[in-house]
């Protein structure tokens, strides 16, 4: 029996080879969608997820309350892990880390840069890294100890057998020697915590004393609760818990799942809202619909083929055939269809896979030697099949034998509304898709594009450390003697986030409750003609005023109104505790997202301070001018790897994820597209069959080329108007809400609309056309002969 049905299959594949061809190449289309974004979801599922115990590890939090603003931080004073864990039995490990920071690792001749964190030993414990060389008790035990990574101990000395080892570490002018202790296994691939080193806590704790204040902030805590411990319920004992020990805290602390964070680990105002997980949902429902989409196009052709099947069911079920063994004959040829489609989605997915991750910026590889990945392609495969057949295959086995041989069969009313609303269907999401990429390219552009208050276009940004740290203004003066180089100064700011913050800003006529978190700026000289600042009020800092490192500052428009909505004519204000004077007044400029507000910064002459150098340069001669920044970095510093980067790119990473999402969303939006109007293509095929006589009549009687295309065109056109009408209105809905999202936005505007709309009747009118074309061209003797 089934040896049967698999050649009949076979036969019908070949007699009907278009309408085959459209079924495999759509439903592999949507299965190779599927795939991918299969592969992408489960990665972003499992991030920070393979850590052993991770429902028990905490991220401790602060909720810090500003006037009617909640800001809401993983920073937190640099003193909580050891207190908690002191203070806590809820708590087994506690661990303060640092921020990433890049640092000068020397083993002999050898001299390379790697990125880590300065962390407590239970760091270790709490994740359970596992150790490839030494004793994990004893790492970071003593203040002379490195810890490495496999991929850091292969960078640095070419193997992993390190153990005892001595290295030099530098950061910016600093130099100590380290002993390594041990070395890690590489961490897990879906992992957010990234180091290549790790350093003791308290190295980092000595060098800063502001560190045990418990009224600043700076590194991270996490936690790991002891078995048995309600995270929920911990989390709110210990909201009170700083401000126990700092009577002026404005803080609510709080521990968040560590496992949780990537993808629900957004506040606004003190309360949770979606994060990643919207996007993961999305491409998820994305993925879905180009699946159903493919599948849709599976039925419309099977169904609109009844008539060429009708006479076979006939004659099978005058032969004895019941109508549950139709329903398989139906169903098998679906799934064979379907085993077909997924044998080339595979293969497209395995040659598509590195660009994919290029686009998604990770590191995804298909788990052929996993059994669950075979299981769950099993179970597409099946699920797509039995959706894709289900309807054509119930619709045929029903075919009454009466009317099978007849002179002719006719569609039934309401097979050929569901044929319609089918695809009125597909071009819905079509419709929301377009649009919404639109949107969504037209937002992103307007972040990237817009004025942000400084010149990103013609500065460059190089780290200050070693002799270009200790002898700044030599370099200065040494890059100022190029006529391509326009300005050169620094700070201890990179524009992309906040970095410096306080509360502690009063001023005269202060409401007590208005306590806002200022940014904290620290510059050189020639600050803001080199960053382009527009300076609206008073004046830059000034050599000859001495005063100005001392008690000046320079605020931006922000912070001003901020001050003078209690008390116009602001001219002082103090700043822990010192009295400092409003030197000038800047224009303000975007230095996070443009989903957040400007915030109230504060610039301080404080050289001493800075690490950044900041490099105005003619963008018309720029490969000659950082040929020659190079060179002069590398002769003033040769013991360190000269490192630059150019502001514009700088600031396109902070719109990297919403970058990627612009890419997906075209890319599918395009596919969504394609598979439609695949099925269009077939439809229109098929009616032009069907009015084979029809138009060979017309063709006969005079009839333009014109008329014969409205005749196949029409209901066509129609569906399609629909959906777009239908469509735009969901997309307008959606993505008002997403662009909720950013304080900062483009207006949806009324043009977005009709562009989709052109765009989308503009191909699948071009692709009923190109098939009505055909049919409006053939010889109608051949066509009414038979007659």
């Amino acid at each position: 029996m089934f040896k049967n049905y698999f050649k009949i299959a076979l036969r019908g594949f070949k007699k009907h080879k278009l309408t085959f061809f459209i079924n495999l190449f759509g439903l592999s289309l949507g299965l190779w969608a599927a795939i991918l974004i299969g592969l992408w979801v489960d990665s972003e599922l499992k991030m920070d997820r393979e850590f052993a115990d991770i429902d028990r590890i905490y991220r401790v939090m602060e909720h810090q309350t500003y006037g009617a603003d909640i800001f809401t931080t993983t920073s937190t004073p640099g003193v909580l892990a050891e207190s908690m864990k002191e203070t806590l039995s809820e708590v087994e490990y506690a661990s303060t880390y640092t921020w990433t920071q890049t640092q000068l690792f020397i083993q002999k001749d050898k001299r390379i840069k790697l990125e880590g964190i300065y962390a407590m030993p239970d760091l270790l414990h709490i994740y359970q890294f596992e150790p490839l060389e030494g004793d994990i008790n004893r790492m970071l035990t003593e203040n002379n100890h490195v810890v490495l990574t496999e991929e850091g101990a292969i960078s640095l000395f070419g193997r992993t057998d390190v153990v005892g080892e001595d290295v030099e570490i530098r950061q910016g002018t600093d130099s100590k020697n380290f002993i390594v202790q041990g070395v890690l296994k590489t961490l897990p691939k879906n992992s957010t915590l990234k180091f290549e080193y790790l350093l003791p806590y308290q190295v980092f704790f000595d060098e800063n004393d502001w560190l045990g204040d418990w009224g600043n902030n700076g590194p991270s805590t996490i936690i790991k609760l002891r078995e048995g411990v309600d995270g929920e319920a911990f989390s709110k004992s210990i909201s009170e818990y700083i401000v126990e020990r700092n009577e002026d805290s404005n803080v609510e602390l709080f521990a968040y799942p560590r496992g949780e964070l990537y993808l629900h680990g957004q506040w606004k105002d003190g309360m949770p809202v979606e994060g990643r997980i919207k996007n993961v949902k999305l491409f998820a429902m994305i993925g879905i619909f180009v699946l159903i989409i493919a599948c849709i196009n599976f039925m419309n052709l099977s169904t609109a083929k009844s008539q060429k099947r009708a006479k076979e069911v006939g004659v099978r079920k005058v032969s004895g055939a019941n109508k549950n063994s139709l329903v398989f004959q139906f169903l098998s040829e679906s799934l064979l269809i379907t085993l077909f489609a997924a044998f080339f989605a595979i293969l497209l997915v395995q040659v598509t896979l590195p660009i994919f991750n290029n686009l998604t910026g990770k590191d995804m590889s298909v788990p052929y030697l996993s059994g669950f990945f075979w299981v769950q392609i099993l179970g597409i495969i099946i699920l797509t099949g039995l959706v894709a057949g289900s309807y054509p295959a119930f619709y045929l086995s029903a075919t009454k034998v009466v009317s099978v041989f007849r002179s002719f069969t006719k569609s039934g009313k309401g097979v050929v509304m569901a044929r319609k609303g089918l695809v009125l269907f597909q071009f819905i999401l079509a419709t929301i898709l377009i649009v919404s990429t639109m949107v969504v390219y037209q937002q992103i552009n307007f972040a990237m594009n817009q004025d942000l208050g400084y010149s990103k276009d013609q500065l460059i940004q190089v780290p200050l450390e070693g002799k270009l740290l200790e002898s700044f203004d030599v370099f200065k003066a040494e890059l100022e003697k190029n006529e391509n180089i326009l300005s050169v100064s620094r700070s201890s700011f990179g524009f992309m986030g906040r970095n410096s913050n306080t509360g502690g800003v009063s001023w005269e006529g202060k409401d007590p409750e208005n306590n806002a978190l200022f940014e904290i700026i620290r510059v050189d000289y020639d600050f803001l003609e080199t960053t382009g600042l527009s300076l609206v009020k008073g004046r830059a800092f000034d050599r000859a005023n001495g005063a100005d490192s001392v008690s000046g500052a320079i605020l931006n428009e922000t912070a001003l109104k901020l001050m003078e909505q209690d008390q116009e004519g602001q001219e002082f204000f103090r700043m822990w505790g010192d009295e400092r004077s409003i030197t000038g007044v800047v224009k303000d400029f975007h230095f996070e997202s443009f989903r957040n507000n400007v915030a109230p910064a504060i610039l301080l002459l404080d050289p001493e301070n800075t690490w950044q150098a900041y490099i105005k340069v003619n963008t018309d001669k720029i490969r000659e001018t950082v040929a020659f920044l190079e060179a002069t970095g590398r002769n003033m510093n040769p013991e360190f790897p000269f490192e630059y980067s150019f502001m514009d790119e700088n600031y396109a990473r902070l719109y990297q994820e919403d970058v990627r999402l612009r890419d997906l969303a075209q890319y599918f939006s395009i596919l969504t597209i394609l598979i439609s109007c695949l099925g269009l293509l077939g439809l229109s095929a098929h009616v032009a069959e069907q009015k084979t006589k029809e138009i060979g009549i017309r063709k006969v009687l005079g009839a333009s080329t014109f008329s014969i295309l409205q005749v196949i065109n029409k209901e066509f056109i129609l569906i399609v108007s629909f959906s777009i009408l239908i469509g735009s209105g969901i997309a307008f809905w959606v993505m008002q809400d997403w662009l909720e999202g950013y304080q900062y936005r483009i207006n949806f505007e009324w043009w977005f609309i009709p562009l989709a709309a052109i765009t989308i009747f503009g191909v699948a009118f071009l692709t009923v056309t190109l098939q009505s074309l055909k049919a409006a061209h053939s010889n109608p003797v051949q066509a009414i002969k038979s007659e």
